[in-house]
């Protein structure tokens, strides 16, 4: 039983084998002119020699073996047979090498084993090269067709620009298989190192083209300082976007300055610098002109900076100086604010005293009156009627048998009559005072009783 299984797997394997399945690579097999390949088959060594092996190419015996070998004429040379595996190696490949290869078998059974793979050989790319525009090219204006071509076997053609890929779009047009790619119109971002690479599955080669698109000047600006100090150094540049390179001159105040670089250098500034600079730029293949101004000023030159002593002096003045306007600020407000208090203490008593004068009584107000009332009439009274030296007594009379009434005094003017007296006034009160209960003050009526 176990012979008849193993009688089976053989069958099966060969009958798989009969069908090529497995026996050589999948095709096809790439090799470069003058270069080596090696077909590889997946076969193992078996138990019982083959009885026959054979490779060809398109009918043509390369190699047969049946115990001895049998090698086409242009192969001597050129193969090498593996016994263990049956892979063939071949050596100095020609285009002529490219076509289907066959390996057949037959085993001890009398059984066929058939394989096959294709061979391809390229030419190796070489003499790779890229042809442009011979005139000169101007930005906006002019148009370029880069054309990429190369020696060898090429299937693919790939384009970069400073290293990146170049992709179709905008005013880039690239033709079928790439082999030119057309720019219209061009730009200024346009110029720059062009790559070509040149692709077969063996080999592959480059070639490179810098294309310059003209254009400027422009985009003009000056650098410098607009005041300098005496005997200082001092650089104002100007810069412009030019293709090729601007040529330069410098005017001062109009006049030519002998000055063609890009940087205008005053090692020792002078009182006689200060005035107007102009840049004046033209490129001489675009013929484009452009120019700007720069003005300066020139300065006394500033004193040395001071020393970390001479700095911290400074510093402890002026901290002096704040102390000393802080405390002339407290004291004056003290002093300010002391005297206001005393105005307002003053004002409060002026407003007191004034107080109480208005609130004096009534009664001594009219004391006050009664007595300067008094005065006068008196005075008047002895200026119109002298009085004899008779001597009088002022008395307080009372009517008999009745109180004298609270706050009211009767007086009587008792004397000697004389001849030749002039006749008193009709009798009555001599003076009355009346108290008044409400306010407190008294108030006097004169009069006289007889």
């Amino acid at each position: 039983m176990e012979t008849a299984v193993a009688t089976s797997l053989t069958l099966s394997i060969l009958t798989g084998l009969c069908a090529g399945q497995g026996v050589l690579p999948q095709g096809p097999v790439n090799g470069a002119k003058g270069g080596t390949v090696m077909f590889i088959t997946n076969l193992s060594p078996p138990a019982q020699p083959f009885i026959q092996i054979s490779w060809s190419v398109g009918g043509a015996n390369i190699i047969t073996s049946t115990g001895s070998d049998i090698i086409g004429p242009v192969y001597g040379d050129r193969i090498t047979l593996n016994n263990n595996t049956w892979s063939l190696e071949l050596r100095n490949l020609t285009l002529d090498d490219s076509g289907e290869y066959r390996l057949a078998i037959i085993t001890a059974t009398a059984e066929t084993i058939n394989g096959s793979t294709k061979l391809v050989v390229y030419e190796n790319v070489s003499d790779a090269n890229i042809t442009g525009p011979t005139n000169h090219l101007f930005a906006d204006v002019s148009s370029a067709t880069l054309t990429c071509e190369a020696a060898g076997n090429i299937t693919a053609i790939q384009w970069m620009k400073e290293g990146q890929p170049l992709s179709a779009g905008g005013n880039i047009l690239f033709s079928e298989e790439n082999r030119k790619v057309s720019i219209s119109p061009v730009k200024r971002h346009d110029g720059g190192e062009y790559l070509c690479k040149l692709i077969n599955p063996v080999s592959s080669a480059t070639a490179s083209y810098s294309m310059i698109v003209n254009y400027g000047p422009d985009s003009m600006t000056i650098l410098g300082e607009h005041i300098a100090e005496v005997e200082s150094f001092t650089l104002i540049y100007c810069s412009v976007q030019s293709v090729p390179p601007a040529a330069f001159t410098w005017l001062f105040n109009g006049q030519q300055t002998g000055v063609h670089e890009a940087g205008y250098i005053i090692k020792s500034v002078s009182y006689n610098n200060s005035g107007d600079y102009r840049c004046h730029t033209r490129n001489d293949l675009t013929g484009h002109v452009v120019s700007m101004g720069h003005s300066l000023s020139v300065k006394e030159k500033a004193p040395p900076p001071l020393s970390p002593e001479g700095a911290a002096g400074i510093a402890v003045a002026v901290m002096l100086v704040v102390v000393a306007v802080a405390l002339g600020l407290y004291f004056g407000i003290t002093h300010h604010w002391n005297k206001k208090g005393n105005n307002k203490q003053k004002a409060d008593t002026d407003t007191l005293s004034q107080t109480e004068d208005m609130s004096m009584s009534s009664s001594d107000k009219g004391r006050e009156g009664h007595k300067l009332t008094t005065q006068i009439q008196d005075r008047t009274h002895d200026h119109k009627q002298p009085q004899p030296a008779t001597s009088h007594t002022v008395a307080t009379s009372h009517t008999p048998g009745t109180k004298a009434s609270a706050g009211v005094h009767e007086y009587e003017c008792v004397g000697n009559k004389k001849a030749g007296a002039p006749t008193p006034p009709p009798r009555g009160k001599l003076l009355t005072r009346q108290t008044n209960t409400d306010t407190g003050s008294n108030i006097y009526n004169k009069s006289i009783k007889w």
